[in-house]
């Protein structure tokens, strides 16, 4: 159940006297209780929990006006991408619009409606299945991340810090706590994942020292807290109640245990702003309020480097923060994403406009093609075929995939790169030594193709 929903809180003089006290910085437990009267109010919530019980367990789908992280009035809507259709995480279309604003004040960014816990399981069912479709993709990355973890971790908490125990919610596949059990030497891992399809997969993958549970988060209870570490690896920008979330990672573990949270990072405008289950978009800011809310500490972060470029580590621990409330001018940000959401809203008319008609091909079968799926579908539908370096699957959306090899002894024609900005710039070099015409999807949008 979470916490935050409901009806408007008045504002009340017991608000205003926690809110002197989280001035005057009297004890941690006064920062921490005005803490939680700011995001409800910011909310428009009741403070109860039994209170949305006796309302009968109302689908939530009210309206926010204010920013669930600061509070702020101060915050505007982004473009929607498409009119009658977003995409989940995993490349699965859904038949409802996106629909997002951005917080001029901390840059939180989040959904304009609430989800339900029946959205959320319709979401995470049964089917849903990243990280299945390329297990060779995601070996590497599951790698990679275990190794910028570990380094993150050392240099903050040195070598001699003890990881005897180890949870991961959102485990996914199990790769990467498989990985992190052997780098950090953990004696009993645990992984909880709420998709059955994933847990069952993840079964498969571990050793003996890993236990794998189907669930959520907030559904798991453990005999006792005594978990060294709690990671969380691009999840909590999935979950409805980000707090409710913190809380039950700070259950699991011991009173002198970390939590680890990696999320994208939200002052880097990406495709994360596309994604349908992504409810919300994390600054180092707005992420720092809802930890306090949740008697933790935010200990350090910094942003994850190399191919894991764009997503953010952060290290929380038990004990009071010191936030400073102050405005933080976060306006350019929401500028930043208004501009980016709506380019992809034009991705499909400067296409049509700058190929005219002539056959091509789409490199890329990986996250920027299912984003062109959903909120382009006739650039996908046109096509004549993929192209990747090792093909993986025969087609692809109802399309061959053939290897580059075999696109660069056809007669040549234009390719539409479906990849990450970051990589855009090698994968443009790559094939004009080729004499190949290729353009990035959001460089044709924003009219900076060259025929």
């Amino acid at each position: 159940m979470n916490l935050w929903r409901g009806s408007p809180v008045p504002h009340h003089p017991l608000e205003h006297w926690c809110a002197c006290a989280e001035r005057r910085k009297r004890t941690g437990y006064w920062r921490q209780f005005a803490t939680f009267l700011r995001l409800a109010r910011g909310n428009k919530i009741a403070l109860l929990r039994s209170a949305s019980k006796q309302c009968g367990g109302l689908r939530l789908t009210e309206h926010i006006s204010t920013c669930p992280a600061c509070g702020s009035a101060d915050c505007r809507n982004l473009p929607i991408p498409h009119a009658a259709r977003s995409m989940v995480s995993d490349g699965k279309v859904v038949s409802n619009p996106l629909k997002r604003c951005s917080c001029n004040n901390c840059g939180h960014g989040f959904h304009t409606q609430n989800f339900s816990e029946e959205q959320i399981k319709e979401i995470y069912s049964a089917d849903y299945s990243i990280g299945l479709r390329d297990a060779v993709a995601e070996a590497a990355r599951s790698a990679e991340y275990s190794r910028q973890i570990e380094a993150f971790l050392t240099h903050h908490l040195g070598n001699e810090a003890n990881f005897s125990k180890i949870i991961e919610f959102g485990c996914g596949s199990g790769t990467l706590l498989g990985h992190l059990t052997n780098r950090l030497g953990a004696q009993i891992s645990t992984g909880v994942e709420p998709s059955s399809r994933i847990a069952a997969n993840a079964r498969s993958n571990v050793g003996g020292r890993i236990s794998i549970h189907e669930g959520f988060a907030e559904q798991f209870e453990a005999s006792r807290p005594g978990y060294n570490l709690c990671l969380s690896v691009n999840v909590i920008e999935h979950t409805r109640n980000p707090l409710g979330f913190l809380q039950a990672c700070r259950r699991v573990i011991d009173k002198t245990g970390n939590i680890v949270v990696i999320c994208p990072d939200g002052e880097i405008v990406g495709s994360e702003l596309l994604f349908y289950d992504h409810i919300s978009n994390f600054t180092s800011a707005s992420l720092a309020m809802i930890v306090a809310g949740a008697n933790l500490r935010m200990v350090a972060n910094s942003p994850l480097t190399g191919s894991l470029q764009g997503f953010r580590i952060y290290l929380l621990q038990f004990g009071d923060a010191d936030l400073d409330n102050q405005t933080r001018g976060f306006a350019f940000l929401s500028q930043e994403r208004a501009e980016y959401v709506n380019t992809w809203s034009k991705i499909r008319d400067a296409t049509n406009r700058v190929l005219k008609g002539r056959k091509y091909g789409i490199f890329g079968t990986g996250e920027y093609s299912d984003l062109l799926h959903a909120y382009s579908p006739s650039v996908i539908e046109n096509a004549e075929f993929f192209v990747r370096d090792q093909p993986v699957e025969a087609d692809f959306y109802g399309k061959p995939v053939v290897s580059v090899k075999d696109f660069l002894s056809f007669p040549r024609m234009p390719l539409i790169a479906a990849v990450h900005e970051r990589s855009w710039s090698l994968i443009r070099d790559r094939f004009g030594s080729e004499d190949v015409p290729i353009f990035h999807s959001l460089e044709i949008a924003r009219q900076d193709a060259i025929l």
